[in-house]
């Protein structure tokens, strides 16, 4: 599915002057196991002046002026064409007439029609704006003098009824995202140094795929979203208290973030110490997290690490909706990708000879061997290291062994339970260690 969200920090602002001499072009390209997959949208936030834009399937180019910010190339009129896409609620969909009566039909991934209008359209642009009723792919087509053509529509929620709705809002006019014609959203712009946020979207007939990359641009390049499986379609992407962005992933019947915890407070707002010193951290007995090696660096990649006291605070460590997942659920994740039931409650590594551990890791940045790495669920498991809860406060593991919390107490020796992926081998680790540990946190939605 989707790679672990990947940051691209670049400093490197002494070289823009003379690398941004007329503009940047970042063009984006999607990957799904291999293979090329055309991208719905990418929207594009400024992270820093704020603001943002979208671009539209088959629009894959952002340029960016040094005088006149994010300019748009998307000149053409598209057969059929929707804003925004995916969408909450309610999508406008833009329609070019050549006259005559029209049909327009929504139908879901199963093939079942869902919502209809039938029009006598003028030549030129129509707007129609499709509510839905459940949350998932759609597909919307229009008919008209012996012509058919279709897009991908993905609704992220809707208003819980079986079948969506279609209104014509008539002729002209632009279709909308949240509301604001693009044109009164053109104040994204961009200034050499600014951090961008990319969100990208694709689908195929039964699934939605998201990503999330971040970076500062300082010189034209491709930037590809990797994706492995099914996105949340309820939830394609989750955002912390801090503004970090995670996608999310399907698997089974849980909604996983694709990617390990990045933020420094509780939901509520409320600070999480950040402990740096090996004496301090070892003796903590409240919640705290730190960077490997306290490099952050090494935070953007991997996570930040958090003791099982920061897991466990009442006020969330996670985004609300969202939790740290208790031993059962690592289970019932483990059972999804093959682990038996005979197998499942086992202290160790257990599913090596189905290849579990290998579904679950990313397919770089770990040591060799990364022992069955295929990343097949999408997990994009990395190899972050932890910090030593016991005696030292010091670091460990980092490229060979990944560790992640439950919410589960483990019943003695101040323990909790967690799982482990690890480099030398294709199965996945469930043991109990103190809790004053430094590992990572994958969030689940409730």
């Amino acid at each position: 599915m989707m790679r672990a969200l990947r940051y691209l920090p670049l400093a490197l602002t002494p070289l823009l002057p003379a690398a941004l001499a007329a503009q940047i072009t970042i063009t984006f390209a999607g990957d799904l196991n291999g293979s090329p997959i055309a991208l719905d949208s990418i929207l594009v936030q400024n992270l820093d002046a704020g603001g943002d834009t979208l671009l539209l399937y088959p629009d894959t180019v952002l340029v960016l002026g040094l005088s006149t910010g994010m300019r748009d190339f998307a000149s053409h009129v598209d057969p059929i064409r929707s804003l925004p896409n995916p969408f909450r609620g309610s999508t406008d969909v833009e329609v070019a007439s050549t006259g005559g009566e029209m049909l327009l039909m929504v139908h879901d991934a199963t093939g079942r029609l869902v919502a209809s209008q039938r029009v006598e359209a003028t030549p030129g642009q129509h707007r129609f704006r499709y509510t839905s009723g459940m949350p998932g792919l759609h597909i919307v087509s229009v008919e008209q003098n012996g012509q058919r053509h279709a897009q991908r529509l993905v609704a992220v929620e809707g208003t819980g009824s079986a079948n969506g709705t279609l209104s014509h809002l008539g002729a002209g006019g632009t279709p909308t995202k949240e509301g604001r014609p693009k044109s009164d959203r053109s104040l994204f712009t961009w200034q050499p140094g600014d951090g961008l946020r990319y969100i990208g979207y694709a689908s195929n007939d039964t699934a939605l795929f998201c990503g999330v990359l971040q970076e500062t641009p300082f010189l034209s390049a491709t930037r590809t979203f990797f994706f492995y499986a099914a996105a949340c379609p309820e939830a394609p992407t989750v955002t912390d208290i801090d503004g970090n962005m995670y996608a999310t992933l399907r698997i089974g019947d849980q909604c996983w973030m694709a990617s390990n915890l990045k933020t420094s407070h509780y939901s509520d707002g409320s600070e999480i110490p950040n402990v740096t010193g090996n004496n301090e951290w070892r003796s903590q007995n409240t919640g705290a997290w730190c960077n490997y090696e306290n490099n952050a660096v090494h935070g953007t990649t991997y996570g930040k690490l958090y003791n099982w006291f920061a897991a466990m605070d009442v006020r969330g460590v996670c985004p609300l909706g969202w939790h740290v997942p208790s031993d059962e659920e690592w289970k019932q994740l483990e059972n999804t990708l093959g682990i038996s039931a005979d197998e499942v409650n086992d202290i160790g590594v257990r599913g090596e000879t189905e290849n579990v551990g290998g579904m679950m890791k990313a397919t770089a940045s770990w040591n060799a061997p990364n022992a069955g790495a295929t990343n097949e669920s999408g997990f994009s498991g990395l190899a972050s290291g932890n910090r030593d809860g016991f005696s030292a406060g010091t670091f460990f593991n980092a490229g060979s062994i990944g560790y992640w919390w439950s919410s589960s107490d483990y019943g003695e020796f101040n323990y909790a339970w967690y799982r482990r992926l690890s480099s030398s081998n294709a199965g996945v680790g469930r043991y109990g260690y103190y809790k004053r540990s430094g590992f990572c946190i994958r969030c689940l939605q409730d």
